[in-house]
């Protein structure tokens, strides 16, 4: 399993769908996911720090997991089937252990607001990731400072 992190939410041009990209520690290796516009808007409103006058689905599982004293340890993208990638979010309280199945997009969008760690395992990575080569570099600053440009309001139809 490798650890991942949220590299940012882009609007795939060809597709005018939201992507959220996840990066390995190195950033040798990126994982698009495609996802939907609500979770691409929750997602990039957590990662900007805009607060939203009443809660969002995803703030509302954070606050039910807080209340129930519910940790959620971890989230792993675990599978990728036909195009479509699955989750798993790692919850725990002080007797129990939860393995909930989830959108990755759910997923993702509740691990940034609790700050628990993202993993996708090797299968998925080698599957579906793209690799960052030698002298790419450029061009991927590039794609951070589209990324980093990038506003909620991009997502609205």
């Amino acid at each position: 399993m490798k650890e991942m992190q949220v590299h940012g939410v882009n609007l795939d041009v060809m597709t005018n769908q939201p992507v959220v990209i996840l990066k390995d520690s190195e950033e040798k290796r990126f994982l698009p996911i495609w996802i939907g516009q609500f979770e691409a808007t929750s997602i990039l409103m957590e990662l900007q720090g805009v607060k939203p006058t009443r809660p969002l689905t995803h703030d509302l599982l954070r606050t039910l997991c807080e209340t129930l004293s519910m940790k959620v340890e971890k989230i792993v993208i675990n599978d990728i089937q036909d195009g479509t990638f699955f989750a798993r979010i790692f919850l725990k309280n002080k007797t129990k252990q939860f393995d909930l199945d989830a959108r990755p997009s759910d997923a993702i969008a509740l691990a940034v607001r609790v700050k628990a760690p993202i993993f996708a395992v090797d299968s998925v990575v080698d599957k579906a990731s793209i690799i960052s080569e030698e002298g790419e570099e450029e061009e991927v600053e590039r794609f951070k400072e589209f990324i980093e440009s990038v506003n909620p309001e991009d997502f609205k139809e």
